[in-house]
């Protein structure tokens, strides 16, 4: 496989849903952890913990568990609510592609981290800040080895049976269960908002020098 470029692997990391049940070398996942910790952390102090699961049972235990979740929260609640525009109605169902799905990815990688979210606001902001570069790290390796992930949190609802189902010890927090997999979908560019409408120079609203003379 041709490498990857830094700029091609952010510019088409896609959340990727459909993913085939083929397994996924070891050694690319092994990179993927690697890549992670080579994110900052706050004080280095390198608190986060990576599971890797590709035991069938264990996938299969947690898949239920989020497939339980989904339904609940997004086909049952999210879908079912009046008025939904297009977009968003997209959105929930390629979701619940992964919520129905989410038994059969080769590979699942819950991401914790050691203590609880703080109640004080500058803590609290550390706490996260310690894992999610690593996990964006993660996604990107991911991408580079041509290999699909999406972010996902819905766990959190039942994390005390994750914890349960890994042997997670108590003093640590899932943050993210991720599944891993060759994609079904293509690579390309995400929809998003042109950079310019949400950035400001120097104030909220100020806008580039090079912008200045117009309307």
């Amino acid at each position: 496989m041709a490498e990857l470029s830094l700029h091609d692997a952010m510019y088409t990391l896609r959340a990727m849903r459909r993913l085939k049940p083929d397994p996924v070398d070891e050694a690319d996942l092994h990179y993927l952890i690697e890549a992670a910790t080579m994110a900052p952390t706050a004080q280095n102090h390198q608190e986060w913990a990576f599971i890797i699961v590709t035991d069938r049972e264990q996938r299969r235990a947690i898949g239920e568990i989020y497939r339980g979740l989904g339904r609940r929260y997004i086909r049952d609640r999210a879908l079912a609510s009046e008025g939904l525009d297009g977009e968003t109605e997209r959105v929930y169902r390629n979701a619940m592609i992964l919520v129905e799905g989410m038994v059969n990815v080769p590979v699942q990688i819950v991401v914790a981290t050691r203590g609880e979210h703080p109640t004080d606001p500058t803590l609290g902001t550390s706490f996260y800040g310690s894992v999610y570069p690593a996990i964006q790290n993660l996604m990107l390796a991911a991408r580079a080895r041509g290999l699909g992930t999406t972010l996902t949190t819905l766990h959190k609802t039942r994390e005390r049976d994750i914890k349960r189902i890994l042997d997670i010890p108590a003093d640590y927090s899932t943050i993210a269960l991720i599944p891993v997999g060759h994609p079904r979908g293509r690579w390309g560019r995400p929809l998003r908002r042109p950079a310019h409408e949400v950035t400001h120079w120097n104030r909220w609203g100020g806008r580039a020098l090079g912008d200045q003379g117009s309307t």
